[in-house]
């Protein structure tokens, strides 16, 4: 344990006159710590001046970036910790690389950002629970615990939370928000969305109404929204495209009947929003815990992101550790990691980690023992350990799997062999057990992983699809139909049960930076209004993985040469 550095009454006195007497906040000791520390590695303690000026500028920019919206991890508004000063410091490194702010030239002068401050990654159970107002068009924190079994109002409150979100996006979009002047024939050019409850009394007249694909008891398709339901009659529809599965939220064109149908004639998915449009309205929430990322901010983050072309994130999906043939390749490709000198950012290792179910007969055995085995193959590669996180999220077969969304991660006694044997800082420090879904955040971007075989669970739930579709465009189809949804898994319950209290986990709002579909379908990478969407693939067989590389927003196809 280090011992805390003596700092000087003179010094304590300055700190806290700029941050407590001037500024109105209490510091913790760690705080205090941070400070001095960084004051000295700076050599800013031999003239008072550069002293005071120094802790100024760190205490302004504390508050600055507090008042500009970013939710810093151990800062309240009133009690500082080293974790938030550092947080701070950390951006102003960036900032001064971006353009070199005169007023905290001294404190950062020769430092430079460090990659794996600007790191981090996101356990769908530990991410912040915002939810959406409908009433006020406002995101909001939820103070209260959350639970794995909430009130039968649960489910409801999520679906009318996903319905006003959209209906939101889709009010914004340009289609249906005329300008506040000019001609009535201009205006009533744009398009109006009506609900069901307006219906009543009219007959005969063509609408445009936005809900969510429902079926009765009587199997009839109908379409939901906050004030009602209206039947649908699908048999002339045009469908657009997308993949449309009951329990997606759609826009329906069609005419009301005498007999109370709606005889639909066009189908579509909500337009989407993108992540520079998004960010305009929740820039100041901290969606992952590790801190908000103000829209002023963005600018500067997205440069530092530019300036590290070799930085990136290697992705591998169905890797069966029980089989040898496995590990193998899995030695091989950090083999030539290592001689390469090019390490990646994050590994990260999508399940199922076995090959066979987990109920056979010597079955849990052999998948413990293949984490174990995956111990040694790291323990040869000392850089690999020193350089690379390792992520590893479960998939459908791995133990205590159930259908329920999100999935938590693999239980802590099935992989205690592996961490026995690895080194105690790798770890607490870039060992990452996740949830699938999960999030990693790099700088100003978030890249979302989720390991489900999605493909074949919307196509057999698919309701509608256009007359004729061509070779790729289903993996088109999947990811607008995903992110125009905003939503990782836009199924009914009774195909894909949620925990209603952690369903925010799978949302898609703001619109990621990236999305790793790893699915057993074939591999793909399609780029859909600025979010780079890709599955990498089974590993199992193929040998192929995929390699995203964040500077570029592009993703690489890899695969070992046998």
């Amino acid at each position: 344990m280090t011992t805390p550095a003596h700092v000087p009454p003179d010094v304590r006195r300055t700190i806290l006159r700029a941050f407590t007497k001037k500024r109105h906040l209490q510091l913790q000791s760690d705080a205090v710590q941070f400070i001095f520390s960084t004051l000295e590695e700076h050599d800013l303690l031999r003239d008072p001046d550069a002293t005071q000026e120094a802790i100024e500028a760190l205490a302004g920019a504390l508050v600055d970036q507090h008042v500009a919206g970013a939710q810093i991890a151990g800062f309240d508004g009133h009690v500082v910790t080293g974790a938030a000063l550092q947080k701070v410091y950390d951006q102003l490194l960036v900032e001064a690389a971006d353009d070199g702010q005169p007023s905290t030239q001294a404190l950062t002068q020769g430092d430079t950002p460090e990659v794996q401050r600007f790191f981090a990654v996101c356990d769908a159970f530990s991410q912040p629970w915002i939810r959406f107002h409908g009433g006020r068009k406002v995101f909001e924190n939820v103070d209260r615990s959350r639970t794995l079994l909430p009130t039968p109002e649960a489910s409801s409150a999520h679906m009318i939370e996903r319905y006003e979100l959209l209906k939101s996006v889709v009010l914004r979009n340009e289609h249906f928000l005329p300008a506040l002047t000019g001609q009535a024939s201009q205006r009533n050019s744009f398009m109006h969305l009506t609900t069901t409850k307006n219906l009543l009394g009219r007959q005969g007249e063509h609408c445009l109404l936005f809900g969510r694909l429902s079926t009765s008891a009587d199997g009839t398709y109908v379409l939901e929204d906050t004030e009602g339901t209206v039947r649908l009659d699908l048999s002339r529809a045009m469908a657009g495209e997308g993949i449309f599965t009951e329990g997606a939220f759609v826009l329906v064109e069609g005419e009301y009947t005498k007999d109370e149908c709606l005889q639909v004639v066009a189908l579509g998915h909500p337009p989407s929003e993108s992540r520079e449009q998004a960010r305009m309205y929740t820039g100041h929430l901290d969606w992952h815990g590790s801190g908000a990322v103000p829209t002023k901010h963005v600018a500067a983050l997205q440069a530092q992101e530019a300036q590290h072309l070799d930085v990136c994130m290697a992705v591998f999906s169905d890797v069966y550790l029980n089989e040898a043939s496995t590990l193998r390749h899995l030695r091989a490709i950090l083999q030539g990691y290592q001689d390469a000198d090019f390490l990646p950012l994050a590994i990260v290792l999508c399940g199922p980690f076995s090959s066979v179910p987990v109920e056979a007969a010597g079955a849990m055995e052999a998948y413990m023992q293949g984490f174990a085995h995956l111990a040694d193959v790291l323990l040869a590669f000392p850089r690999v350990l020193q350089s690379c996180h390792l992520v590893l999220v479960p998939g459908a077969r791995d133990p205590a799997a159930t259908p329920v969304l999100p999935r938590p991660r693999i239980p802590a006694p099935l992989v205690e062999r592996m961490e026995r044997k690895l080194p105690r800082s790798f770890v607490e420090e870039r060992l990452h057990w996740m949830s699938n879904p999960c999030r990693l955040v790099y700088f100003s971007q978030e890249i979302v992983v989720f390991r489900d075989d999605i493909m074949s669970k919307m196509l057999r739930s698919a309701i509608l699809l256009k007359d004729q579709v061509a070779p790729g465009d289903l993996q088109k189809y999947l990811v607008s139909t995903l992110l125009d949804q905003a939503y990782l898994c836009p199924l009914p319950a009774q195909v894909r049960p949620v925990l209603w209290e952690y369903a925010n986990a799978l949302c898609l709002y703001p619109m990621p930076s990236a999305l790793v579909l790893a699915d057993r379908y074939e591999r793909f990478e399609l780029t859909y209004e600025g979010c780079h969407v890709f599955n990498p693939g089974s590993f199992h067989g193929a040998q192929g993985w995929t390699t995203y590389y964040p500077a570029t927003g592009q993703a690489e196809r890899s695969a070992l040469s046998l």
